[in-house]
């Protein structure tokens, strides 16, 4: 998992790209992960244009670290879901607790405008 931080809109935005799988296997890496990132920003973008598998474990994971940036008064904002990894985030429901955007451009874009996707 890459991660960056994004000072372009004047506020630091991190963007976490997220590769491959993400499932009960490495799920706990995402969560060590999280709460490292969460030390330099409350706002973060997943960038999940290289995802190609999540298991009810990951999403559990995904939304864990979306619960824990809201309670630092942040968010987390997914970006490029392929149609496999949105086709678990519209049948759990879960789309409806994330702001999702095209690309990670538009996701770090959003944090200056407070859009909504």
């Amino acid at each position: 998992m890459d991660f960056r931080i994004d000072m372009s809109n004047g506020q630091p935005v991190g963007i976490a790209s997220l590769d491959g799988r993400l499932d009960a296997e490495n799920c706990g890496d995402l969560q060590t992960f999280c709460q490292s990132w969460l030390k330099e920003t409350s706002r973060l973008v997943f960038d999940c244009t290289g995802l190609d598998f999540l298991d009810s474990s990951g999403l559990g994971t995904i939304v864990s670290c979306l619960r824990k940036s809201l309670e630092q008064d942040g968010d987390l904002k997914l970006a490029a879901l392929s149609p496999q990894v949105s086709m678990v985030f519209e049948l759990t429901k879960a789309r409806k607790l994330f702001s999702i955007f095209p690309d990670a451009d538009n996701a770090v874009r959003s944090y200056a405008s407070g859009d909504k996707a």
